[in-house]
């Protein structure tokens, strides 16, 4: 079904065809009850519950007024039942009790429930803000907290249309997970998929708006004519996970200015958000942002609790007398680039940057970069042999291109010169991959571990000769492997038909695989601290039961000994603002340029190369740390007493009617007999409702009434109408002295939820108004610049009317109204 994409609420006077959740509802001749509304231009969305003999527990949905639904008259008159029923409906009262701050999903969703994990939704659903950063340590649940943020929202009526952006290897896990813990239907679009729709749908329908919930990657959705349809949707909720990869700079950080500065909530996740530069930890905390500040929630092991403290180790290895002389021969290499060039070229400078880098992963890996340089020489330098592929092979947009073998440009101007030095370091690295002392290491080590390891490195060259070296059979995880072949291999894996993991950081991002092992070895170390985090934390996460071991290969005698002196810096950097982990186990600020400078020359001081303007950058990000521990350790227990009754009540399924009328039982039981003695035990029940008929807070008061007088067990429906009647007229909440806190408690949570929700909606509608297109000079023989100015204009035109229609739709489910209280549930003897 599509769903219109303006919500315009319908006022609750047009009775022709609004209705409320809660209402029982008659549609083609069985009995519902509405569960949800959600309200658009001319029209209603209702989701119905069967509560009649032949369709108990189904679940439909009807568009309303295209659908004729008859009202049932709601009967008041009292319904005498069993114990059995009773104590259910008692039940069911009890675990709705609370504010509006409370959270109502998570008694429902199939989480382990941790008092971090609720923070969160905490302070979205109090007002605190609508731009988030959950940066906690890996393996605590960011997945789980952004689902329940969600499913939070949507049962709030808050959010109907969500957007997760994620890796595309992520995105099956993701949809699995939001659809297993929190009963959401999201649908994955990628390629293929949009392709076939494009083909079924009427011309003009833009197929990302056929879905309200979708998940899709942020490498395929980045696309110019991608973004364009994806961007053109309204989104109510973006959640992006995996957010450190948007560098500043890059087609990832356009696409999430894109889709987030649209939308009233933006749920950012990663496990790494500073990883030294502060201008990257810049423009992370400015995605989406209009005129509001980033919530952070940065939590850890310790805070998380039950996880026991990692060890990590660092191995330095002892270099040959061959691999000695390779790094000599790249050295001299690098003198004679640099004494030509003055470090002013930049392709030179990284060309450099990317023989070191693989000098240090192994022997093999920077040999193959070498021939490979050579080969697109030729024997005639000006006449490369090899073109530069295009990826036109990812068509399903599953590859990932970070373990490429890079492009090497040349290095010196004279390409005679250039040929002989290369070839001299290709031969040197060729005799030093013959016995590479690294990898004599890591055997020596696996088989002294003898249990399960994910051994990572960075480059795909090497990760092949890793294999062909120690396990010809072992499973491999690289960005050149499709989606499928990469899910077989981990499941291989994880299934424990493979001891070992070979994998480049294609799989360092999402992977669960602390049930397998405890152990992760580094072949080499990156220059970015944060990707050793990601790889630590595949087995480092919430439900690892043993002490986590990771081992960092380090070449002795090399510029990587001083490069992890280095990284440790970068690390207390990163510390510093937001309390980053530290992958290297122990500090002036560095930079990864530095780092380059370091492994070339040996120096550390800053590379004279001009950086690339940061003039969109937010000099000094506004964000603010957030810690709710004292709610959240209310909430959890709150939640925990929910879920035991509610258990109970999944295991106990009523299959009687629902009653419209208060519920009364003469108990046969002498501990209740004893404590109502002759009188009444009565539950009122205080219900604050919006404009959709949505429960938004419930409170129970159960007061025990003594009576003068005793009827017969014959005239039981008398009396108990008799002491109705007389509690409705008398004035109840008197007798509640939390009833007036409990009151303002919910006005004050509801209106500072939605009014942080107006706030967004109207700084968004600023930004588009003031973020006018200018003058165009038309062509003489053909218009594409008139056509696009006036697309431009119609789109940001269409975009303020739909957040017009979102402001309309918050001003009303500010409006709130209190019901009762009035009896729900009596028991006489």
């Amino acid at each position: 079904m599509q769903i219109p994409p303006s919500a315009d609420p319908v006022e609750p006077g047009r009775r022709n065809h609004h209705v409320l959740v809660g209402e029982r509802v008659r549609v083609r001749r069985q009995r519902w009850q509405v569960t949800d509304v959600r309200s658009y231009e001319g029209c209603e969305l209702v989701t119905l519950l069967g509560v009649g003999a032949s369709n108990a527990g189904w679940v439909r949905r009807i568009v309303t007024p295209f659908e004729n639904v008859e009202r049932l008259d709601i009967s008041t008159a009292i319904s005498i039942v069993g114990g059995r029923r009773w104590w259910r409906a008692c039940r069911e009262l009890v675990v709705d009790d609370g504010t509006s701050g409370v959270l109502r999903s998570a008694r429902s969703a199939r989480m382990e429930l941790m008092p971090h994990q609720l923070e969160p939704a905490l302070a979205i659903v109090r007002g605190l803000g609508a731009r988030v950063l959950i940066a906690d340590e890996v393996g605590l649940g960011k997945t789980v907290q952004a689902g329940l943020v969600a499913s939070e929202l949507q049962l709030r009526g808050a959010v109907a249309r969500v957007l997760v952006l994620t890796p595309a290897g992520l995105c099956d896990q993701w949809a699995a997970e939001l659809a297993s813990r929190f009963r959401l239907r999201p649908v994955v679009l990628g390629m293929r998929e949009i392709r076939r729709r494009k083909a079924c749908l009427p011309m003009g329908v833009n197929p990302w708006a056929t879905e309200p919930i979708v998940v899709a990657s942020i490498d395929y959705v980045k696309r110019p004519e991608v973004l364009r349809g994806v961007a053109s949707c309204s989104w109510d909720l973006v959640i992006v996970d995996e957010a450190h990869g948007a560098a500043p700079g890059t087609d990832r950080r356009e696409a999430l200015a894109e889709t987030c500065g649209l939308a009233p909530y933006v749920l950012l996740l990663t496990a790494t958000p500073h990883n030294g530069d502060p201008r990257a930890f810049a423009s992370l905390c400015a995605v989406g942002q209009r005129d509001d500040t980033l919530l952070v929630f940065r939590r850890t092991r310790a805070d998380a609790g039950g996880l026991p403290e990692r060890r990590v180790h660092h191995l330095h290895v002892q270099p040959t007398d061959a691999e000695e002389r390779m790094h000599a021969e790249l050295a001299a290499l690098t003198r004679v680039v640099r004494s030509e060039w003055q470090d002013r070229n930049r392709d030179a400078w990284l060309a450099l940057v990317t023989l070191h880098k693989r000098a240090l992963s192994s022997a093999y890996a920077l040999e193959q970069s070498v021939r490979r340089r050579l080969r697109r020489c030729g024997t005639d330098p000006g006449q490369p042999l090899e073109q530069l592929r295009l990826p036109l092979e990812d068509r399903a947009d599953e590859l990932d291109p970070t373990d490429d073998a890079p492009f090497i440009a040349a290095v010196l101007r004279d390409p005679r010169q250039e040929r002989r030095l290369l070839e001299r370091l290709a031969e040197r690295a060729r005799e030093a991959a013959e016995s590479e002392t690294k990898l004599a290491a890591l055997k020596r080590l696996l088989r002294r571990l003898s249990e399960p390891a994910v051994v990572f490195t960075e480059y795909r060259d090497t990760l092949l000769h890793l294999r062909s070296a120690l396990a010809q059979d072992a499973p491999i995880v690289h960005g050149g492997l499709a989606r499928q072949d990469r899910q077989a291999a981990i499941q291989r894996f994880v299934n424990g038909n493979a001891a070992l993991l070979f994998a480049t950081d294609a799989a360092g991002e999402g992977l669960n695989l602390h049930q397998r092992c405890r152990v992760v070895v580094n072949l080499e170390l990156p220059w970015n601290p944060m990707r050793l985090e990601q790889r630590i934390g595949r087995v480092d996460r919430i439900g690892q039961a043993r002490r986590v071991h990771a081992f960092h290969l380090i070449a002795a005698q090399t510029n990587e000994e001083r490069l992890l002196e280095r990284l440790r810096a970068r690390v207390a950097r990163a510390q510093g603002v937001v309390g980053a982990p530290n992958p290297l186990a122990p500090v002036e600020p560095v930079s990864e340029r530095s780092l380059a400078r370091l492994a070339i020359t040996g120096d550390d001081r800053e590379p004279p190369i001009e950086e690339a303007p940061m003039a969109d950058l937010t000099p000094s990000p506004e964000f603010e740390v957030v810690r709710l521990q004292a709610d959240a350790a209310i909430e959890h227990a709150r939640l925990v007493v929910a879920r035991r009754v509610g258990d109970h009540l999944a295991g106990n399924p009523d299959p009687s009617q629902p009653s419209d009328g208060p519920l009364v039982l003469f108990s046969r039981r002498r501990r209740v007999r004893e404590l109502v003695g002759s009188g009444a035990l009565v539950l009122h029940r205080s219900v604050f409702t919006d404009y959709a008929g949505r429960a938004i807070a419930s409170r129970l008061l159960p007061v025990l009434i003594a009576l003068s007088d005793r009827a017969t067990h014959d005239s039981s429906r008398i009396t108990a109408n008799r002491l109705l009647h007389e509690l409705r007229t008398k004035p109840v909440e008197t007798l509640d002295r939390g009833f007036a806190s409990w009151v303002e408690d919910t006005r004050r949570i509801h209106d500072a939820f939605w009014r942080c929700r107006l706030n967004r909606e109207h700084a968004i509608a600023r930004a588009i108004a003031q973020a006018v297109p200018g003058g165009i000079q038309p062509g003489l023989f053909e218009r594409r610049a008139e056509h696009a100015w006036t697309a431009d204009r119609e789109r940001r035109a269409e975009a303020l009317t739909e957040i017009d229609g979102r402001l309309a739709s918050a001003e009303r489910a500010m409006a709130l109204h209190l019901q009762g209280p009035q009896p729900s549930l009596v028991v006489l003897r």
